[in-house]
């Protein structure tokens, strides 16, 4: 369990809050690149670590982040045209750059110097990996983006979604960590997979109480745990949590690589992105259809937007007799069952009221690094370790089937490539 104190540090993510200021040395992922307007198209808002913020192209292409409330009076710029290289408010005709610089004030006299003393609040934004990255630290200049392995691949290798999720961000991605619910929230009670490594496979049907080791890296940890298989052989699978919100799971052999980002919209909501990808070749047709149509990697969403088919609201369109008689839950697909689980619990849990056990070694190693993360940013003031070597996020999630009795951190066919991607 934590406090109400610890609690509160863990899930508040605004500009003054110490989470916030530690997410804020780090770059953000915040939309897909496929999602960002075209030149001189309409704006688009953002809510991003609880800052309400507008996202434009200008007329030669750049992409402009922008503070959503002009300085002037306060209007939104969501509202505002987006023309010849600037947007312009459109309560008094005030004009801004992608670098928040005041481009024309119309209803200032002429000669008026007002102009070149005001200047809309402004984020350094980069496009990569198929995504919209942007900086709202403080450091001059931002800092290199995380190394990721799909950072830099051609586009048709990489496919990237994002939808929204009603809680918090920290309470969405304990799911991600908690390897223990696969033998039941996505259990199916029709049949077993052929494939043992799949998630509704045998391997996590028949040990429901795995084994967990924690090991520490220097952006995050690596969530190992091992379940007994096949008599005297242990499945382990290694996932990645990576500060400051990201996850990686093993992908079954052959399926494309996977990243899922877990980014505070407010205290109370968050965005999720996934980025599939494959390091060698071009993504396949079936794959990307499965993607779009919400599989377990994505999330199914209403055409045009990132809400949820299956949600809060609506039951996740729970079938009672499917959960009698096809899967444990009655929900369909993997991510809507883990968003019910987590948001049912409410947009903050009162983790006060917790009993943790041996299942919540990796959330509770989760809680712990990003309070003593924050605690620290905030008390020294010094850049994070991890933004400085974007290396370290060059890794992967694996996973193999070891001697019941070796050491996971010995076995060199599953620690290596967890350590740096191959």
């Amino acid at each position: 369990m934590l406090s109400h104190e610890k609690n509160a540090i863990l899930t508040q993510s605004g500009p003054d809050a110490p989470m916030g200021k530690f997410m804020r040395a780090f770059w953000t992922p915040a939309m897909t690149a496929a999602e960002v307007p075209a030149a001189d198209e309409p704006p688009v808002r953002l809510q991003l670590l609880n800052e309400r913020l507008v996202v434009f192209r200008d007329s030669a292409g750049r992409v402009g982040v922008l503070e959503e409330n002009c300085p002037h009076r306060g209007a939104s710029l969501f509202f505002g045209r987006n023309e010849e290289g600037g947007i312009r408010c459109v309560y008094h005709g005030w004009k801004f750059d992608v670098d928040g610089g005041c481009m024309d004030m119309p209803t200032e006299p002429a000669g008026s110097r007002m102009c070149q003393n005001v200047k809309a609040k402004a984020y350094p934004a980069r496009l990569a990996g198929g995504l919209l990255w942007v900086y709202m630290g403080s450091a001059s200049p931002a800092p290199e983006l995380p190394a990721f392995e799909f950072i830099g691949l051609p586009g048709d290798q990489i496919y990237a979604s994002r939808w929204h999720q009603e809680c918090n961000y920290a309470q969405a991605m304990e799911g991600e960590l908690d390897s223990a619910h696969v033998g039941f929230l996505h259990r199916m009670v029709n049949h077993t997979s052929e494939d043992n490594q799949a998630l509704t496979g045998k391997y996590f049907k028949e040990d429901t109480a795995p084994s967990w080791k924690i090991l520490p890296t220097e952006a995050g940890f690596l969530a190992c745990n091992g379940r007994r298989v096949d008599g005297d052989k242990r499945y382990w699978r290694l996932n990645q949590f990576l500060l400051p919100f990201y996850t990686m799971i093993p992908p079954r052999p052959g399926d494309a690589q996977l990243v899922r980002m877990w980014v505070p919209m407010t205290d109370e909501r968050c965005w999720v992105i996934c980025v599939t990808f494959r390091p060698d070749r071009a993504l396949g047709a079936e794959e990307l259809a499965a993607w779009r149509n919400g599989d377990n990697s994505h999330r199914k969403v209403i055409p045009g937007t990132t809400t949820p088919t299956e949600r809060k609201d609506n039951d996740y369109l729970i079938d009672r007799q499917e959960q009698k008689t096809i899967s444990f839950t009655g929900i369909k697909g993997i991510r809507a069952q883990d968003a019910m689980v987590t948001e049912s619990a409410g947009p903050i849990a009162d983790r006060t009221r917790e009993h943790l056990g041996s299942s919540d070694i990796a959330v509770v190693a989760m809680r712990r690094t990003l309070i003593e993360q924050a605690g620290k940013c905030a008390a020294s003031g010094e850049t994070p370790v991890a933004v400085t070597k974007p290396a370290l996020y060059r890794v992967r999630a694996t996973q193999a089937v070891l001697p019941q009795d070796m050491p996971v951190e010995t076995a060199d066919e599953i620690i290596r490539p967890a350590r740096a991607a191959a």
